[in-house]
C-alpha cells in the first residue's frame, strides 16, 4: 500500500537535451526581459536535471506573462517503455492541483446563488452527525474548501485516492464512522474538497465533473483540462513514473473513478498557460470568467503553517496558497501522488506565471520548490536565483540517490520486522488456494483473493495488492514493487482478512 501519509504558444525541440528559446507568438509585444530571461533559466535548469539517468522520463515547463506572452518547454516521453514524445497537448496528472479549479468554481457558483459557500452541513445533510465538538450546523462550504472543517480521516483520503468513488449518499454515514475531530484551525488535506463535491451533488443533483466542465473550464476554453481520463485519447495521456533503484515502473493513468475532487485533473501546457493567464488577470479584458470570483477565490481565508526559512505560505484561500519570497507575494498549489509532481506559482505584481509537471515522482517535489523560488525571484529582479537554479541542478543526483536510498531502506526495515518470522511459510498448491475467495468491507468494499501463477494477490476496486506468505496466515500486501510491507491477516475461523485496521468478512 502508498505510504500515504502524502499561433499563440510553442513547443520547443530539444538539441543534446538543451533548450532553445523561441520568439514571443506572432502579434505579442517583445517579452520583458525578466520574465523570458527566467523562463530560459528554469528551462535550461530542468533540461540540464533531466539528463541525470533516472530523473523524469517526461516534464512540461509553461510561462506566462501579460495576456499574449507564453513560453512552452516539454521534452521526454509520456511513457518510459515507449517511443511516443510528449508535447504542449500531452495531459499530465496534476493531483491536488485540482482544489484551485474546485475552489474557482465554488466561488461562482455562490456569486450566481446556485450553491453558497455559507451552506452548512446541516442544510445539505439535516440529519448528519459528527463527531463531538463539531457541529454540522457550523461547518459551511468555506471552511470545507479552506481546510478549517475540524475533522480528520486516515481512511476515506486512502479509498477515495486509490481504491473507489465515494457516491454522495455514502458520505454521511462515512463522514459519521470514519472521521475525528482534530483542533480547529487549517490542516491541509482531501477531506475537505471531498465532502464539498458531494455536497454539491447531493444539493444540485448533478456531478462536480459537469459543474467544472460548465462553469470553469468552458468558459475559459480549457478543452485539454480533463476529469474523466476514459474520454480522453489514450495517445495524449502522460503516464506515471517510479524508479527503484535499478528499472522504471510505470504506471498507468487513474480511472475515471480514482479522480475526485481533491485531486481529480490531468491537463496539457496550452491550457495550464490559459488557466494561469485567467488566474493572473481578473478583471481585464478577454477573460471569461468573472473578476469577482476570481479574486474570492485567491483571497486569503485560512492561516496556514507551510514555510522554510526563505518562503512562507502563511495563507489559504478556497484553493491557493497565498506565500511571501524576499518581500514579494505569490499564490502557489503544488500537486503530488504516486509517480507524478507538479506545481503552479502566480506573480500578480510581475504578471506571470509558471507551472512545472513532471511524470515522476524520482525527488522532484524538492526540485520544484527551488523553481518555484527562481521564479518567483527572477521575474521580480531579486538577486541570487542564478546560484539557486544551479545549486539545485548540482544537488539533484545526489537527492535522487538519497531518496531512492531511502525507499529500498523503508523496504529492508519494514521486512526484518520480527512479526514476519523470517518469511519462512510456503505454501502452495491447495493450501494457498484455501484463501482465495470474495471478501466485503463497508467501507473498501469488496476485495477480491485469486492465485495467478502460484502467488496470491487481491484486488479492492482500483487497487492491487501482492500477498507474500511470511507465516501461517500472516502475509506481506504491497501495492507496488516499491512500497514496504504491511500485514493482511486470514483468520480462518472466522472467515476473515485484517488489513489497513479495517476487517474484510468471506
Amino acid at each position: 500500500m502508498p505510504t500515504f501519509l502524502r499561433r499563440s504558444g510553442f513547443v520547443f525541440a530539444w538539441a543534446l537535451a538543451l533548450p532553445t528559446l523561441a520568439a514571443a507568438a506572432p502579434g505579442a509585444g517583445t517579452p520583458k526581459p525578466s520574465v523570458e530571461r527566467a523562463a530560459a533559466r528554469i528551462a535550461q535548469a530542468l533540461a540540464t536535471v533531466q539528463q541525470t539517468p533516472n530523473s523524469f522520463p517526461a516534464y512540461s515547463a509553461v510561462f506566462v506573462h501579460g495576456a499574449d506572452e507564453r513560453w512552452i518547454y516539454v521534452n521526454g516521453r509520456v511513457r518510459e517503455d515507449r517511443p511516443t514524445p510528449a508535447d504542449a497537448d500531452t495531459l499530465f496528472y496534476i493531483a491536488s492541483q485540482t482544489k484551485s479549479f474546485m475552489g474557482l468554481l465554488a466561488a461562482e457558483l455562490d456569486r450566481k446563488g446556485v450553491f453558497p459557500l455559507d451552506t452548512t452541513l446541516a442544510q445539505v445533510w439535516p440529519k448528519l452527525a459528527l463527531p463531538a465538538p463539531v457541529d454540522p450546523a457550523r461547518v459551511t462550504m468555506t471552511d470545507l474548501l479552506s481546510h478549517q472543517e475540524g475533522l480528520r480521516t486516515d481512511t476515506l483520503n486512502v479509498v477515495t485516492a486509490y481504491v473507489r468513488d465515494i457516491p454522495p449518499a455514502d458520505y454521511p454515514r462515512l463522514l459519521a464512522s470514519e472521521t475525528r475531530a482534530r483542533d480547529p484551525g487549517f490542516r491541509y488535506a482531501n477531506l475537505g474538497d471531498l465532502v464539498y463535491g458531494a455536497a454539491l451533488e447531493a444539493r444540485t443533483g448533478r456531478n462536480w465533473r459537469d459543474w467544472l466542465d460548465a462553469e470553469v473550464l468552458g468558459p475559459l476554453a480549457l478543452d485539454h483540462v480533463v476529469s474523466r481520463p476514459s474520454r480522453a485519447d489514450a495517445a495524449t495521456l502522460s503516464w506515471n513514473h517510479q524508479w527503484d533503484g535499478s528499472r522504471w515502473h510505470t504506471l498507468p493513468p487513474k480511472p475515471d473513478a480514482l479522480m475526485h475532487a481533491a485531486g481529480g485533473l490531468l491537463a496539457s501546457s496550452n491550457d495550464m498557460a490559459r488557466w494561469m493567464r485567467a488566474n493572473l488577470r481578473p478583471g481585464k479584458a478577454g477573460t471569461p470568467i468573472d473578476a469577482g470570483a476570481l479574486r474570492l477565490a485567491q483571497r486569503p481565508i485560512a492561516k496556514a503553517d507551510l514555510a522554510d526559512r526563505e518562503i512562507d505560505c502563511n495563507g489559504y484561500s478556497l484553493g491557493w496558497y497565498t506565500c511571501t519570497y524576499k518581500g514579494q507575494r505569490a499564490l502557489m498549489h503544488p500537486g503530488s501522488y504516486t509517480g507524478a509532481v507538479s506545481v503552479t506559482v502566480l506573480v500578480p505584481s510581475a504578471d506571470a506565471g509558471m507551472a512545472v509537471m513532471v511524470n515522476s515522482d524520482s525527488a522532484t517535489e524538492g526540485l520544484e520548490l527551488d523553481l518555484m523560488k527562481a521564479f518567483i525571484g527572477l521575474v521580480t529582479g531579486q538577486p541570487g536565483e542564478q546560484a539557486r537554479l544551479d545549486k539545485a541542478v548540482a544537488s539533484y543526483p545526489a537527492r535522487l540517490a538519497a531518496k531512492t536510498r531511502g525507499r529500498l531502506d523503508a523496504i529492508a526495515k519494514a521486512r526484518a520486522r520480527p512479526e514476519w518470522k523470517g518469511w519462512a511459510w510456503h505454501p502452495a498448491g491447495p493450501a494457498l488456494q484455501a484463501f482465495t475467495g470474495r471478501f466485503h468491507n463497508a467501507l473498501f468494499g469488496a476485495m477480491e483473493v485469486s492465485e495467478v501463477d502460484g502467488r496470491l494477490q487481491a484486488s479492492i476496486g482500483a487497487m492491487r495488492l501482492a500477498l507474500e506468505p511470511a507465516r501461517p496466515g500472516l502475509f506481506g500486501a504491497t501495492s507496488g514493487p516499491i512500497e514496504p510491507p504491511e500485514p493482511l491477516r486470514f483468520d480462518a475461523a472466522r472467515r476473515s482478512i485484517r488489513w489497513n485496521g479495517q476487517v474484510f468478512t468471506r
